[in-house]
């Protein structure tokens, strides 16, 4: 895909990576004229495996919460400090139990993971969700 032709004298690109895709947009300049945007382009494709992976982390992050530390709780998950840090995520959980005809109960968790950045209703804004069901196999 050609986005932008050669540069021309007096035409700037520039390229800004934000976390929800790239951002880039052609400048030109004349004698003692202030530049003016002359065409810019939004890929949000580009950042979407690290808006999907931060939204994956919520749910293993959830997954490892309700079935080892048998705690379903709604709650932000912990990405600071680690390469998915510029997403917020929030994680939901609910539990349900099931009956099964003279065998044990089945417990099963529903785990919804949305991971966001950025400002609404800007060109840097991303939400992802992702949804995951989860049951502890009866011993």
């Amino acid at each position: 895909m050609n986005l932008f032709s050669a540069v021309k004298k007096n035409t700037q690109i520039g390229v800004d990576f934000l976390p929800g895709g790239v951002a880039v947009a052609q400048v030109s300049t004349a004698k003692k004229s202030i530049g003016k945007i002359t065409r810019s382009e939004y890929l949000p494709a580009v950042g979407q495996a690290t808006q999907i992976q931060a939204a994956r982390a919520g749910i293993e992050w959830g997954i490892y919460k309700s079935i080892v530390d048998d705690n379903c709780t709604t709650t932000p998950v912990p990405l600071s400090g680690t390469a998915l840090g510029a997403f917020t995520v929030n994680l939901s959980c609910s539990m349900s139990v099931h009956l099964e005809a003279g065998g044990p109960s089945i417990t099963t968790y529903r785990l919804t993971s949305t991971a966001t950045t950025g400002v609404y209703g800007t060109l840097d804004y991303v939400y992802r969700s992702l949804e995951a069901s989860v049951s502890i196999q009866p011993p």
